[in-house]
């Protein structure tokens, strides 16, 4: 019981982190590609993480021949899902963007269906389609605001999300999440690196950059992603993913108050529907 209370906590802590980040994104990262700024938060994650792993090394543990797997979850999920993401953000802004990509949790469920020969329950198909419901209210209810390939690449994250989600629970049996996340987040930095050092360079010393990296980044990715692969550790994928059917929420309306952005009520309605979606589908 108490492992679980942990893991729930873990959980709903990791998707409170997460709602901030569409809204500083979408404010304070205009003045940087998302390629970038993706891995500069990367960068901000692996100082955080290695601290804590420092801090906490006698509890860590890897086994050499997970690397691999390691890698293509971090490609699927901080690398390719990540860029998506920011750059959905920086066209389509953050509520709408959260909204979208947050329907990973669907995809995450089919991939384990397809990959572990988990079950696909009624009510996850009909969760799918209350979802699908609430994202067309998304797009929508600011068809002058939404760009066809902002709500493309917030499909696509949610898309690549769920292969990172779906992998990272195989990950999770070479090492502990700590080391896991590590791992994840310093491949993205090595592999975004050589394509981003000019462009790195010249928003080094930009503060709302670096600060947007860090939180967003440094702790949504080191401590946020430390949090969700814990809670996947201890009360498994679909309890942990329930959790941040809270993030589009939280996110929209954080993302209203740090960036101004101005939905509409047909787009509040269409997130409210999509997280439900997402409540049904994992709970009932």
């Amino acid at each position: 019981m108490q492992m679980e209370v942990i893991g729930v906590l873990s959980a709903l802590t990791a998707s409170s982190i997460w709602s901030l980040s569409p809204g500083l994104i979408s404010r304070y990262g205009k003045g940087v590609d998302a390629i970038t700024l993706n891995m500069l938060r990367s960068l901000h994650a692996v100082f955080v993480l290695f601290f804590i792993f420092l801090l906490t090394i006698n509890d860590r543990w890897f086994v050499p021949e997970g690397i691999l797997i390691v890698y293509i979850s971090a490609f699927f999920g901080p690398l390719l899902g990540d860029t998506l993401y920011i750059h959905s953000i920086k066209h389509i802004g953050g509520g709408n963007a959260v909204s979208i990509s947050y329907t990973y949790i669907f995809f995450a469920q089919l991939y384990s269906y397809l990959l572990y020969g988990e079950q696909l329950r009624i009510q996850l198909i009909l969760g799918s389609f209350i979802a699908i419901i609430g994202v067309y209210l998304v797009y929508s209810g600011q068809r002058n605001d939404i760009k066809i390939i902002g709500f493309l690449a917030a499909l696509g994250a949610a898309l690549s999300w769920g292969m990172g989600a779906t992998l990272s629970k195989l990950a999770l049996n070479y090492g502990d999440p700590v080391t896991i996340a590590l791992l994840r987040n310093l491949s993205t930095t090595i592999s975004l690196l050589p394509i981003t050092y000019n462009s790195v360079k010249k928003v080094f010393l930009d503060k709302e950059v670096q600060i947007t990296a860090f939180i967003t980044g440094g702790i949504g990715f080191g401590i946020g992603m430390t949090l969700f692969l814990t809670a996947i550790n201890t009360i498994g994928v679909s309890a942990t993913v329930l959790a941040t059917s809270l993030t589009p929420v939280l996110g929209r309306i954080l993302a209203k108050y740090i960036a101004g952005e101005k939905p509409s009520p047909k787009t509040y309605l269409g997130t409210i529907i999509t997280s439900t979606g997402i409540f049904i589908g994992l709970y009932f």
